[in-house]
This record gives structure tokens, C-alpha cells and sequence, in this order.
């Protein structure tokens, strides 16, 4: 019996530990850097505006900031946002615009919300003057980590010319399961869900037909 009942409070002892461990959990995604095939031309100025448009953000059940769930030890959901304290289209943002610098782009951040139509912010990256644009789309991204990291995204990537003409378009879509921790499931997603989310960058911007578009 006295076993038993050390045994329950180790249990508890460690489902406090790891619930503990997910209250106030933020997701260091702004300072990820995607490794791009493109090489700039002459011209190699790019402007980037990503907008969000995730039905949890639209509808305002969840600040701009959220990008996912960490459970504590009995399943209880607490909310995860960016490191950053930023809306999560900033970080998307800030992460491609310093992947295309380090690759020797001129990059230009706009910053939009995400209230705003599509048109208004072709508008606004129209407004730069840039060889290109790239308008990144938000239609999903959310994390759920209890053990292992459930990852749902939906995300999609224009290019446009100085003319308004669209010259590529791209996206990507998928929900997996992403092995994690049982003894430190935060740690173990804040390691992985920037990885998954470079992966994800990787996969916009390296599509061929937005390759040629930025070349």
C-alpha cells in the first residue's frame, strides 16, 4: 500500500513538473533561417508581406501572437505563442526577409495585419517599388505537443513583377506527427517546431517555378 501511494506521488509529482513546464511556453520562430536555392539578379530588391488569415486569428478567438498547444500532464491545453511576442505573420516576415539577405537579396519587410484584405497588401507591397514581391499566406499553423508534437499547416507563396504580373505560386499543406520528449516535451518542441517551421520556408521558397521567378 505504502508503495502504491509513492508511486501515485512520483505520478503526480511529474505530471506537475511537466505542467509546470508548459504554462507561459513560447516558440522561438523570427530568428529561423531558411536555406535558399534562388540567386539575385542586378535588380535584387524583394519586398515580403506575409498575412494571416487563420480562422482562430480572423474570428479573434486567439491573439495573432498563438501558434499552437503544450499540455500539461493531465492533457490540459495551455497556449504557446512567439518568442518574439510578435503576430506570427511578422515572424514569418522577419525569417524570410533575413534568408533572402543572407542569400544577397535587398529585402524589404512590410508589416501588415491581419485584418486586412489581399488587395490592400499587394497594394502595399506595391508601394516599394521592389524588383519583386512575395506574398506569404497563413491559412493554418498550429502545434500541439503533449509528447509527441502534432503539426497541422497551410500555407501558400506568390511572387509577383513590378507590373502587378503574377509569376509564381506555390503551397503547402500537411499534418504530421512529429516525435518529441516524455520527459521534457516543451524543450523537445521548442527544438522542433522552428525546425519544422524552416522545413516549411524551405519548401515555399525553394519551389522551382518561385526559384525562377526571383532569378
Amino acid at each position: 500500500m505504502l508503495m502504491r501511494k509513492s508511486f501515485l506521488t512520483f505520478l503526480l509529482f511529474l505530471a506537475f513538473l511537466i505542467q509546470g513546464c508548459a504554462v507561459g511556453n513560447v516558440y522561438k520562430l523570427s530568428d529561423v533561417k531558411a536555406t535558399l536555392q534562388a540567386s539575385p539578379p542586378k535588380n535584387n530588391s524583394v519586398a515580403v508581406a506575409t498575412l494571416d488569415k487563420r480562422d482562430v486569428i480572423v474570428s479573434k478567438r486567439c491573439p495573432p501572437t498563438y501558434i499552437g498547444m503544450q499540455r500539461g500532464g493531465f492533457g490540459n491545453p495551455f497556449r504557446v505563442n512567439t518568442a518574439s511576442g510578435l503576430p506570427l505573420s511578422d515572424d514569418v516576415t522577419k525569417a524570410v526577409s533575413e534568408s533572402l539577405a543572407i542569400r544577397g537579396y535587398r529585402a524589404i519587410p512590410v508589416t501588415v495585419s491581419y485584418d486586412l484584405t489581399e488587395q490592400k497588401v499587394k497594394e502595399l507591397l506595391i508601394q516599394k517599388e521592389a524588383g519583386r514581391s512575395i506574398f506569404i499566406m497563413i491559412k493554418q499553423w498550429e502545434s500541439d505537443t503533449y509528447t509527441n508534437i502534432g503539426l497541422t499547416y497551410d500555407m501558400s507563396l506568390m511572387v509577383f513583377g513590378l507590373n502587378q504580373a503574377l509569376l509564381a505560386e506555390t503551397s503547402v499543406a500537411d499534418t504530421k506527427n512529429i516525435s518529441g520528449s516524455f520527459l521534457n516535451p516543451p524543450a523537445a518542441a521548442r527544438e522542433k517546431v522552428p525546425e519544422a517551421f524552416r522545413a516549411v520556408l524551405e519548401a515555399l521558397l525553394n519551389d522551382p517555378k518561385v526559384i525562377a521567378a526571383l532569378q
